[in-house]
């Protein structure tokens, strides 16, 4: 195949400020792209930020619906006619055959309206599924009333008179008809348009029933905190890095942590963290740290929980462990838990299941020679779960050029039926 390579990459996300791990991954693919001299155009729902130079910005300005709140974010939330203006017109100036477009997402600033144009060159469009929301109006497939993952065929009977949402009914109902109405806009681009997963087990969930069109799994990339492996045999401290909040598991891990008589270092920030606190004042808790933060704690780390309640699609913080040579105790709701347990680079244990987390604690905190040999295993056989930033967009670019060399032979077989009609 001769390589193609975009005449641009327009990638549209709902901020250019880093404000979690989608906009942190649009933001590193705009820079990758950038280095290699493909030109970029970044469409941003927020006010933007300094990006590389070379990076055309595109900014609507706005700020995230948790922001602005009231009857305006509501609306603007299920349909933002400014963003669909404002595409469509780029679209109609500037695109060509060679431009890629490339959705990392929409829900926070931009909203689904972004879709509809998209029509116009839906072959040549990738969006990118970082969580749920494809499919679930939560984003999550996670119930946060019962605080476990959620069996409902997404936006079914069932699923529109459960109440799942972490605030009120009144907010799942508005995210139904957000959701009823990106899966309208979505369906025009079918089944042209490429679906882009961070796991392949993602895929069972979002489409039970399969789904027109490609759909290509790329690992997330991931880099090691540290540069030198951590001896974990030698430590003792257990380590959750994350976002405090009762569905990624915390309340669980500390319980867990004091039945098996064993501290736990909470490193992150949110919501629980005072209640956290406050009912298990034996564990640490660093509060939100930088990257020099988390470097601390991971060289002091035996080993890393993540015992997220729900089907989490991919984990950086246990990953970054694994890549700095400390051994990972995730649950089985983590996607990635089953290729963990098979490169015996960490152990799993049933989400939810606090006895089973203590057990698995109190035997890791006294057996030195498992530590080491999963540490071992962990320093090898992590880059088989991560790219690197640079293998990522070469993933991504090889995307591109399938598409691309796709579209001309699609235009080469109808130019040879032209010819050969006439």
């Amino acid at each position: 195949m001769t390589d193609l390579v975009p005449s641009r990459v327009v990638i549209l996300s709902d901020f250019a400020k880093i404000r979690g791990g989608a906009s942190k991954l649009a933001v590193l693919q705009a820079e990758l792209l950038a280095e290699q001299g493909i030109p970029v155009t970044y469409f941003c729902g927020d006010d933007g930020d300094r990006l590389n130079a070379g990076i055309e910005l595109i900014s609507m300005g706005g700020q995230s619906l948790l922001e602005r709140g009231g009857l305006s974010a509501a609306a603007s939330g299920i349909w933002n006619y400014a963003v669909q203006k404002r595409l469509a017109n780029w679209i109609k100036m500037n695109d060509c055959g060679g431009v890629i477009y490339h959705v990392h997402g929409y829900h926070q600033t931009l909203s689904p309206s972004l879709l509809w144009p998209l029509k116009q060159v839906k072959s040549r469009t990738v969006m990118h599924a970082h969580d749920y929301f494809l499919s679930c109006p939560n984003g999550a497939f996670f119930d946060f009333r019962g605080q476990s993952t959620c069996p409902r065929l997404a936006m079914s009977g069932s699923c529109i008179l459960h109440n799942c949402d972490k605030r009120n009914y009144g907010q799942k109902l508005w995210r139904v008809l957000r959701q009823a109405l990106q899966n309208q806009a979505r369906n025009r681009l079918l089944p042209d348009v490429t679906t882009l997963l961070i796991h392949s087990g993602m895929e069972r969930l979002l489409f039970p029933d399969g789904t027109s069109g490609p759909v290509v799994a790329i690992a997330n990339p991931s880099e090691p905190l540290l540069s030198q492996p951590v001896a974990s045999q030698l430590n003792s401290e257990f380590v959750y890095v994350g976002d405090i909040h009762a569905y990624k598991g915390v309340f669980l891990l500390a319980e867990a942590g004091r039945k098996a008589g064993v501290k736990v270092r909470f490193v992150g920030d949110g919501q629980d963290l005072h209640q956290l606190r406050t009912s298990f004042p034996e564990h640490q808790f660093d509060g939100w740290q930088d990257r020099v933060g988390l470097q601390r704690a991971m060289t002091n780390a035996r080993m890393l929980v993540a015992p997220t309640l729900g089907p989490e699609p991919f984990g950086l913080a246990p990953v970054e462990a694994l890549l700095s040579g400390v051994p990972v105790l995730v649950s089985d709701s983590l996607l990635l838990s089953q290729e963990i347990r098979t490169l015996n680079m960490g152990l799993n244990f049933s989400a939810g299941d606090s006895e089973a987390l203590a057990a698995a604690m109190r035997d890791l905190s006294q057996d030195d020679n498992m530590i080491l040999q999963m540490a071992s295993n962990a320093r090898r056989g992590a880059r088989n779960i991560s790219h690197t930033p640079e293998n990522w967009c070469a993933e991504l670019l090889n995307v591109y050029q399938e598409i691309l060399w796709g579209m001309n032979e699609s235009r080469r077989a109808e130019h040879e039926y032209a010819r050969t009609a006439s």
